[in-house]
This record gives structure tokens, C-alpha cells and sequence, in this order.
């Protein structure tokens, strides 16, 4: 009852619906045309404000609506903000699965099958997508989506060098060939250089330039208490320094613990190594003798990714490497 009253506050009509075993479904839409046009004009003065867009939405919100129409992704997006907003900016303040709206388990739009039916088939007879449909795929599903194709599409048509490089060169030099190598890291920059033009020619194009600047509040932020913003004067959830510092010194006890665990490993290589040469006198003490150090090596330098351990001074530690003796108890000893 909570949910349905938060999200009507928030301008959503809902409907409930009985779902899969003891779920429910409750289904949401903008109930006011007009609250939707105030978000839209809203979120994009604010992209205007942090230099996102380059110019200012007009003042007449219908003629700005007609030079610029509300696409599909924006309205998700802008419906899927109000849902989970703090109340005090206008937004429901529901956060799927934390703290009061644990049951809540997602918040998703439904599909249209009309339109997966016809973007199937329209799909199906391409091999390449155009502008157009990468247009198309940003205003349904959002930029996300679209730059995800749109990298795919330049990484396909780049690979078609390499592969026809490749076996040239597989042909006429054999396996192996270092010239391939050489060509292939070359491709790979060239390659990196193109998509961050395209990312930004995309962006711009999109209007998505600069966007990870505006900074949206989370919903599974949990506050201590909230306060008046001193700049703003509006109200913001705090979160003490001291439960900050707290929560960083929880890595203190794991650093110890792996402290810990490493030196214990170092000193029982050493100590194996100190009974095998130096106490034990039983069989096979030769092979013991001279196997034992790489093993011990190859472990301490996995472990401790290290490769330094000297009884002396440098000097000697050097000397003895170069020498291909380990100078213990003044016994000279095969390494």
C-alpha cells in the first residue's frame, strides 16, 4: 500500500496485477502529460547547465518539443528517474531490494512486440547497419545500447585487414611470421585512434558529450541524518566522516591477516631450507640438496613477488648470485 502511495505522489497511475506464484505486478505510466513535458524540459536545461548540450531548450515548451520530439529511451529514462528519485526531488524513492523496498525485486519496461517484430525483419536483410539504424537504436533503447552496436559495427568492418593480412601472410611467409606481428599492433593503434574520434563524433552528435559530469542521486545510499545544504538550502542526506573512517579501517585487520599469512610463508621456506641442508642426513639429502632451490624460488617469488633475500651485504649477495653459491653458516653450497 506504501508503494502504491509513494508512486502516486510521484504523478504515476498504477495498476496491480497478480503475477507468478505469491508476486505481484504492478504496472505504472505517467499519468499527467504535463508532468512528463516539465521532466523533459527539466533534464535537458540541466544538460544545458553542465555544458552536456550546446544550446538552451526554448522558452515555449511546445515549440521546443516540436524541434526536438521526446524519443522513446528519454521517456524511460525520465519515468524510470521519478520511480526511484528521492521523495524530496519529486521522485518516488524507491530502490529496488534495499532497505523498505526489499520485495521490490526490479523496475523494468515492458516489451513491444509490434515493434521486435518489425525491427526483426528489418534486421534480417542487413549485413551492415547504417547511420540511420544506429539513430534508430539510440532512440529506442538509449545511447548505452547505441554505442554498443556502433563499436561493433567499426571492430567488424577493422577486422576484415587483419584477416585478409593474415592469411597473406600465412600464405607467402608461413606461421609465425613477425612481420604479421609488427602490422597486427599497428592495426591496433590505428584502430584505438579511430573509435575515440567516432566515440566523440557519436557523443556530440547524440548529445551526450560531457554527461558523466551531472551527478544523479543513488537510491542505495544510506544517510546518518539529513541537514540543510548551506549552498542550496535544500535538505541532503549525510553520511558521518567517522562512519567513513570506520568503514576504511575495516581493510587494517586484512592487510595484517595477509601480512601475516606471507611472512609465515617465508619463514617456512627458510626453515625448510635451513633442516634439508643443515640437519637432515637421511636418503636422498643430495637431490634434496639441489632441487630444493628453484621450487623454493619460484614459490617465494609467486608469493612474496619478490626476488631478493640476502644473509650479508649486497655486495656478497651479488657475488655468491654471479657464483652460483649461497654462502650459509660460512658452508658454500650448490645453488
Amino acid at each position: 500500500m506504501q508503494l502504491i502511495q509513494q508512486l502516486a505522489q510521484a504523478g504515476f497511475a498504477t495498476e496491480v496485477r497478480p503475477g507468478h506464484g505469491a508476486s505481484l505486478l504492478v504496472f505504472l505510466k505517467i499519468a499527467s502529460d504535463k508532468l512528463l513535458r516539465a521532466q523533459i524540459y527539466r533534464h535537458r536545461l540541466q544538460d544545458w547547465l553542465y555544458g552536456v548540450r550546446p544550446t538552451a531548450p526554448a522558452k515555449k515548451l511546445e515549440q521546443h518539443l516540436d524541434e526536438e520530439p521526446v524519443s522513446e529511451a528519454e521517456r524511460l529514462r525520465l519515468a524510470y528517474q521519478l520511480i526511484t528519485k528521492p521523495r524530496n526531488e519529486g521522485g518516488a524513492g524507491v530502490a529496488p531490494g534495499r532497505g523498505q523496498w526489499k520485495h521490490v525485486r526490479a523496475v523494468f519496461p515492458l516489451h513491444d512486440h509490434a515493434f521486435n517484430r518489425a525491427w526483426i525483419k528489418s534486421w534480417g536483410t542487413k549485413y551492415v547497419l547504417d547511420d540511420k539504424d544506429l539513430d534508430d537504436i539510440r532512440d529506442r533503447f538509449g545511447e548505452k545500447v547505441a554505442f554498443y552496436f556502433a563499436f561493433l559495427r567499426s571492430y567488424f568492418a577493422f577486422l576484415l585487414f587483419p584477416a585478409a593480412f593474415g592469411f597473406g601472410t600465412w600464405v607467402l611467409l608461413g606461421q609465425y611470421s613477425w612481420v604479421y606481428g609488427v602490422v597486427n599492433c599497428l592495426w591496433s593503434v590505428v584502430f584505438f585512434e579511430y573509435w575515440k574520434k567516432k566515440e566523440v563524433d557519436l557523443a556530440v552528435r547524440w548529445g551526450v558529450r560531457g554527461v558523466s559530469k551531472i551527478q544523479q542521486p543513488r537510491p542505495q545510499f544510506q544517510f546518518d541524518h539529513e541537514a540543510l545544504d548551506p549552498v542550496t538550502g535544500e535538505v541532503v542526506g549525510v553520511f558521518s566522516p567517522w562512519n567513513r573512517l570506520q568503514r576504511q579501517l575495516l581493510q587494517v585487520p586484512f592487510a595484517l591477516a595477509c601480512l601475516l599469512a606471507l611472512g609465515s610463508l617465508i619463514v617456512s621456506c627458510f626453515a625448510i631450507e635451513i633442516f634439508i641442508s643443515e640437519v637432515y642426513n637421511g636418503p636422498f639429502k643430495q637431490y634434496l640438496v639441489r632441487g630444493r632451490r628453484r621450487p623454493l624460488a619460484a614459490a617465494l617469488a609467486h608469493g612474496a613477488n619478490t626476488d631478493l633475500f640476502a644473509y650479508g651485504s649486497p655486495n656478497r649477495l651479488h657475488t655468491d648470485a654471479v657464483d652460483g653459491t649461497h654462502q650459509l653458516g660460512g658452508k658454500a653450497n650448490p645453488f
